[in-house]
Formats: structure tokens, sequence, C-alpha cells
């Protein structure tokens, strides 16, 4: 519940400013890149997709999947090959969730990134270097 309320503060803020502000954003080959959807992955999900996105400094790849338990969504921000920040928030059905940042120097994150990273065109992932 505190994760939710957090999230929206922080979306109610980001729209705040943006609409006092209005700051010109360029449109260079920015946003959504391609989705792909019911990929393999780990740990096994239902109904998956993954949505990667190019910002004007990085590329984001967002992965949402039904769980057994639950509903997780992944962020993974890198540029070229390069992890920059990784974490998931899994959402249960009895209405408590989790969040996690994860270990960029892990073998086992890395291992995963790569292997999310390398369900997309070869032509979307080499605009986020």
């Amino acid at each position: 519940m505190k994760f939710q309320t957090l999230i929206m503060t922080t979306l109610a803020g980001i729209a705040l400013t943006a609409c006092t502000s209005q700051p010109t954003i360029p449109q260079l080959e920015l946003g959504v890149l391609q989705e792909v959807q019911n990929i393999d992955v780990y740990p096994e999900t239902a109904n998956n997709s993954a949505k990667l996105t190019k910002f004007m400094d990085k590329c984001v790849i967002e992965f949402k999947g039904q769980l057994e338990e639950g509903r997780v969504i992944e962020q993974w921000s890198f540029k070229g090959l390069t992890l920059i920040d990784a974490g998931s928030a899994t959402f249960q059905r009895d209405k408590t969730s989790t969040a996690q940042k994860f270990d960029l120097h892990s073998e086992t994150v890395q291992k995963n990134f790569l292997a999310l990273r390398n369900h997309f065109a070869k032509e979307a992932i080499e605009q986020c270097d």
C-alpha cells in the first residue's frame, strides 16, 4: 500500500511539473522502439510483455508478467551493453507488494538482462548505443 502511494504521489508531482513548465521535448527517435509478448523468461510468467523505450540518455526495458502469486513489473535501464539501473515490483493477490533493486554486479542479474535484451530486434537495440 505504501509503495502504491509513493508511486501515485511521484506521478502526480511529475504531471504537475510537466503541465506548469512545458519543456521542449525533442522528437529525435525517442519513444517506444519495440514491444514483444509471451517471451521465454525466468522465472516463468504468463501473459508477459516487454517494451523497449528510448530516452535521451538511455533505453529502458519494462517487463510485465503474471506469476502464480501475482503480477511482476521489472525495469531495466541501460546504454549500449551497460546496465545502469534495474529493479522489480511484485503485486500479490492479497493486495501486498514488494519492491527490490537488483545488484547490477551479480552474474545472474547480468545474464537475465542480456537474455531479456536479446528478445528485441538488433535494429531496435542499436538505437540504444
